[in-house]
């Protein structure tokens, strides 16, 4: 598997896993039909495609795959967005870790979260944040086995489900420690 900067060529591939990634996640916590428009609207080809050249064009950001013959997993983080009146705060936002449910459980996320630690440590961050649904065991789970620790929740109506979605944070240098060494 090799983990690589995300090309525009990419983005049907990421769009799949997302989709798939989201109703294996969370079809029974916000129904199918919902997740099918959240997808829809968040994972649209021409706004992947402008975002992916953004993170390009933009220092302390990256975008990656994880390319198994064929993408089975990406990671999107950069600077924070929400913290910046907060000079205590993550200076950091890991924004999206989806791997194709088949994948589940066999590194794919460590090795993308390993490299994309790394990516922010090395362009100046010390702390790094990401939002997970609370309802999301797997993933809240996963975060929680690095060291990420709750540092706020917001609900939110998704279609008219209320979820709470809860903020993690960790610094860097922690999770270099946890996660899989990358040459």
């Amino acid at each position: 598997m090799e983990i690589r900067d995300t090309a525009p060529d990419d983005v049907p591939a990421i769009a799949t896993v997302a989709r798939e990634s989201w109703h294996a996640a969370y079809d029974d916590l916000l129904g199918a039909e919902t997740v099918d428009a959240t997808v829809e609207e968040w994972y649209d080809t021409e706004s992947l495609r402008a975002e992916i050249r953004e993170v390009a064009a933009a220092d302390g950001t990256c975008f990656l795959v994880a390319d198994d013959d064929g993408v089975v997993g990406f990671a999107n983080a950069g600077p924070a967005r929400d913290w910046e009146s907060d000079p205590d705060g993550p200076d950091a936002f890991f924004s999206r870790l989806y791997v194709a449910p088949e994948h589940w459980g066999g590194g794919v996320g460590s090795e993308l979260t390993a490299h994309v630690v790394r990516r922010l440590r090395a362009a100046g961050h010390e702390r790094v944040w990401l939002e997970v649904f609370d309802g999301n065991d797997r993933g809240r789970g996963f975060y929680e086995s690095l060291g990420f620790e709750r540092i706020g929740s917001v609900t939110e109506s998704f279609d008219g489900t209320e979820v709470t979605t809860l903020h993690l944070a960790a610094p860097l240098s922690r999770l270099v420690e946890t996660t899989p060494s990358v040459e």
